[in-house]
């Protein structure tokens, strides 16, 4: 196994590429807003400073668009709105967005969880952990137990939460109990910080929680976990992204580290696309799979598709491939939306367009 200095250089890296239930704070009215002329393909928007980290599309209509350290964007088919700290969001680092049975969000920060409702944020305050050692102190922010990295509300209406180095919570709207704390590598400091950027629930109802911390994947099917690790079948132990497709297949994407590249998991077997069959980079941060079956793959190396065990790269107007994307998904109409640390764009099935300037 890979020394724990290795990794924690190696997340470090990655990290820098891209990329008490409190009182309601009212939304102020100072929040910034871009209105959308007449040609939706003027809209233009200030590129964040350290660009974006994730997106989100509600069933509402409403896009949303985490950034790294300056908010959450709203887009809701008309203009822009941008929400930051002075609005009521906790933390203005957006590590994961997502949509409840009522249409709430939910928003994953650096200073932890945070629910939009009615105009209004509310800190949904996670269980805190001590991060006052010098240990924590030198790496931080690599790792951050309180940061809140992940978030799905399963079929039966129960939150699971990932977090930067806490392992991760069942949250049942009343109680957090922590899950998977000690799973991994320890550290230099010869404790376990789980960090669980992704999860994801499939059609039969299990959670899936992918683990950055050599914790490999972990499957719950409301009674017990089953673990999967390399020899198990996985191209890595460290895990970014898991995908569950219309088939019941379930995708995995990883940094890219020793042989990791793309990963499917069906019928209780894995298996890995080499680099022959695969146009796309190892590093991969965000899979969509669109109206037409066909999986998107976004990452440090651009974009890709994948359709009936076919890859093809997805290339600029210009020809000119796209880089440092960690998020992709798709609106009610169906269009791609995509970006990361350098911008934001829009693939309408014909023009691809840039929004941010």
């Amino acid at each position: 196994m890979y020394s724990t200095t290795k990794y924690l250089l190696l997340i470090l890296t990655i990290l820098l590429v891209v990329s008490c239930i409190g009182q309601n704070k009212p939304q102020v009215h100072n929040s910034t807003t871009v209105q959308q002329k007449p040609e939706t393909d003027t809209l233009k928007i200030p590129l964040p400073e350290n660009g974006f980290y994730c997106g989100y599309s509600d069933k509402l209509g409403n896009l949303w668009f985490g950034t790294n350290g300056s908010g959450i964007f709203q887009f809701d088919g008309k203009s822009f709105t941008q929400f930051t700290q002075k609005d009521g969001l906790i933390g203005n680092q957006v590590y994961a967005i997502t949509a409840d049975h009522n249409n709430s969000i939910w928003i994953g920060t650096n200073k932890g969880l945070v629910k939009y409702e009615d105009h209004t944020f509310s800190h949904i305050p996670i269980p805190q952990q001590d991060t006052s050692s010098q240990w924590l102190d030198q790496v931080y922010p690599i790792i951050n137990p309180n940061a809140v990295h992940a978030i799905i509300q399963d079929q039966k209406g129960d939150f699971w939460i990932g977090t930067g180095g806490g392992g991760a919570y069942h949250y049942d709207q009343e109680q957090f109990t922590s899950i998977l704390a000690e799973q991994g590598a320890k550290y230099e400091d010869s404790l376990y910080h789980n960090w669980i950027p992704d999860i994801a629930e499939d059609l039969n109802g299990n959670i899936w929680f992918a683990s950055m911390s050599y914790g490999g994947l972990n499957q719950f099917d409301g009674k017990s976990f089953k673990k999967y690790l390399r020899k198990d079948g996985l191209s890595d132990d460290m895990i970014r992204d898991i995908y569950v497709g219309s088939d019941g297949k379930i995708w995995l994407g990883f940094n890219g580290n020793r042989k990791s590249a793309l990963t499917v998991y069906n019928n209780g077997s894995f298996y890995t696309y080499s680099l022959d069959e695969n146009a796309c980079h190892k590093n991969i941060r965000s899979i969509l799979e669109d109206k037409d079956k066909k999986l998107w793959l976004g990452g440090a190396a651009g974009i890709c598709n994948l359709h009936q065990d076919h890859f093809t790269e997805f290339l600029n107007t210009d020809g000119s491939p796209f880089s440092g994307i960690t998020f992709i998904v798709e609106d009610l109409n169906h269009h791609i939306w995509f970006g990361g640390r350098k911008g934001l764009w829009k693939y309408d099935g014909a023009k691809i367009t840039q929004l941010t300037k």
